[in-house]
C-alpha cells in the first residue's frame, strides 16, 4: 500500500461505471482518491461511499476546460499529499453516419477525448516528476486502434489520445512515470449499456460485456507493475468476443 498518495480519477460519472470502480478499486488498495466528474449528484454520491483502505472525494469540474482542469490540481496540491497516479476515463462514444456529422459534434468528441486528455497531462507529469514517480493511464476502445462507421469521428478522436499516450510514455518513461494505455475491446456490463440499450446488452449474455471490477484491477495492475516489466498498453476483452 501506498498510504497518505494521491490516485485521481476522471471521467467518474453513474454508480455502476468504470470510473466509479476504479475509484473503489484504489481506494481498497490503500489510497485517498479523487474523482472527477460533470455531474453534481454524482460527485455527491462518490464522497458518500465509504471504503476500508482510504478516501473517495468527489470534484466536479470539466476536464475540457483549461481553468478548471488547473482547478482540480490546485485542490490536490493543497492536501500536502504526493500523487502516485492518474487516470484518465473521461470520453463519450457517440455516434453518427459521416454526412450527418457537423462541427460540433466532431470537435465535442475531440474535446472530450483529445483536449482533455492533453490537458491533464500538462497538469500531471510535472506532479509525477516531482515525486519521483508514478503511473498515468488512459482508458482506450477499440476506436483507438480502429476506425469504422458510424464511429469516426469517435476513432479519430480516441486515436488521437492514444497517440499522446505513446509520445508521453516514451518522453516520460526514464523519469519514472509509467504511462500506460487500456483498450476496452467490447461492451462494458454498466449503466450506461444497461440502462440505455436493455436489450442490446441482453443479448451478448452473462459472459459477452467486460465485468467492470475485473476492468478497474488491471488498471490496478497496470500501477503495480515494476518498472523492469512495463506494460504500455493491454487490451481487455471477453473470452467470447469476437476479434
Amino acid at each position: 500500500m501506498e498510504k497518505g498518495k494521491i490516485v485521481l480519477v476522471l471521467g467518474v460519472g453513474p454508480s455502476e461505471g468504470l470510473g466509479v470502480a476504479l475509484c473503489k478499486k484504489f481506494a481498497k488498495a490503500g489510497f485517498d482518491v479523487y474523482g472527477c466528474g460533470r455531474s453534481q449528484d454524482n460527485m455527491s454520491n462518490l464522497s458518500n461511499i465509504e471504503i476500508e483502505g482510504g478516501t473517495i472525494t468527489g470534484i466536479v469540474a470539466d476536464v475540457t476546460e483549461p481553468k478548471e482542469v488547473k482547478k482540480i490540481f490546485e485542490e490536490l496540491d493543497k492536501t500536502g499529499k504526493g500523487l502516485a497516479s492518474v487516470i484518465y476515463n473521461a470520453g463519450n462514444n457517440n455516434a453518427k453516419p459521416f454526412l450527418e456529422m457537423d462541427l460540433p459534434f466532431f470537435q465535442d468528441l475531440w474535446e472530450v477525448c483529445a483536449k482533455g486528455a492533453f490537458l491533464v497531462s500538462q497538469e500531471a507529469i510535472p506532479r509525477l516528476i516531482e515525486n519521483k514517480g508514478g503511473s498515468l493511464i488512459f482508458t482506450g476502445a477499440t476506436a483507438s486502434i480502429r476506425s469504422r462507421p458510424p464511429f469516426t469521428a469517435f476513432a479519430a478522436a480516441k486515436s488521437a489520445e492514444r497517440s499522446l499516450a505513446q509520445g508521453l510514455a516514451k518522453e516520460f518513461g526514464s523519469s519514472g512515470i509509467h504511462v500506460a494505455h487500456v483498450i476496452i475491446d467490447g461492451i462494458i456490463d454498466g449503466d450506461k449499456v444497461n440502462l440505455r440499450f436493455p436489450e442490446f446488452a441482453a443479448s451478448k449474455g452473462e459472459d459477452g460485456k467486460l465485468k467492470i471490477d475485473q476492468i478497474a484491477e488491471n488498471f490496478l495492475l497496470l500501477h503495480n507493475q515494476h518498472r523492469s516489466t512495463w506494460s504500455f498498453e493491454l487490451d481487455l476483452r471477453p473470452w467470447s468476443e469476437d476479434w
